[in-house]
């Protein structure tokens, strides 16, 4: 997103026109009664308040582009042509900032993990992989929010929503790898160890596969059937529910007996 150049902010001691308004949290807009939505040189601009939409999908640009260490309130202003005070109108500051991300990270992948794992089908393993892809899948299409929920300023920040949504990403984990199990995946593990150890295997390939100079080194262009493959090692695309279905072992009982 570029800034919103062609907006004429109102200066010193210039009065805003008709079709500029002030917003209740006191930025400036368009005057969305004589015109909607404005596409501004080949951005759209803000108005009437979505302000903080624009700062959150700016700075994921940021992080994308410069990491998390490049993000700051006095940035996003001046690459929005704001003024310096406007973001602090959404955040107080740039921890508070960095937590909005997250949370919209973290409710993106929670939507992603359970679209993908209703995509396969009502099988319990099928579904578990499904969650691993979905958030392999998630850290290439979608690396700022990716980064900005992963990183470890984040652990550090209080706040309470954040960490609800965190536990609800962490919950759809948890749930799926006890599915899983109970479907006959690895009966034999410690419950928390198998969460941990697919947990691990599928944020590995995710931080991997998100960008960077790692994917440089590797063999091959199609990161994506690469993706499936370190998948499989963790659940095969080809294992599906290993327990016979309700009453198929007595008939199969009955069956040898008949022989």
């Amino acid at each position: 997103m570029g800034g919103l150049r062609g907006l004429d902010f109102p200066g010193p001691g210039r009065t805003p026109s008709r079709r500029e308004a002030k917003t209740a949290n006191g930025d400036v807009g368009i005057d969305n009664s004589t015109q909607g939505s404005h596409v501004v040189g080949e951005n759209m601009a803000y108005h009437h308040g979505n302000l903080k939409q624009a700062l959150l999908e700016r700075a994921a640009e940021v992080i994308a582009e410069s990491g998390l260490e490049g993000l700051s309130l006095r940035g996003l202003a001046r690459d929005l042509d704001v003024s310096h005070a406007a973001p602090r109108r959404h955040f107080q500051d740039r921890d508070a900032l960095i937590a909005a991300l997250a949370k919209e990270g973290f409710r993106r992948i929670v939507a992603a993990m359970n679209a993908e794992a209703d995509a396969a089908g009502p099988d319990p393993v099928a579904r578990y992989r499904a969650l691993g892809r979905a958030y392999v899948r998630f850290a290439r299409t979608d690396p700022a929010f990716f980064h900005a929920l992963n990183h470890p300023q984040v652990r550090r920040i209080s706040d309470a929503e954040l960490r609800d949504v965190e536990a609800e990403w962490f919950a759809t984990l948890r749930e799926g790898a006890a599915e899983a199990q109970r479907a006959g995946w690895h009966p034999e593990a410690r419950p928390e160890a198998l969460v941990a150890f697919s947990v691990a295997g599928a944020m590995g390939a995710a931080s991997l596969f998100a960008g960077g100079s790692w994917t440089s080194l590797l063999e091959g262009d199609d990161l994506e059937a690469l993706a499936d493959d370190v998948l499989d090692l963790i659940v095969d695309r080809t294992r599906t529910t290993m327990l016979a279905p309700p009453g198929e072992d007595a008939e199969a009982d009955d069956d040898r007996r008949a022989s």
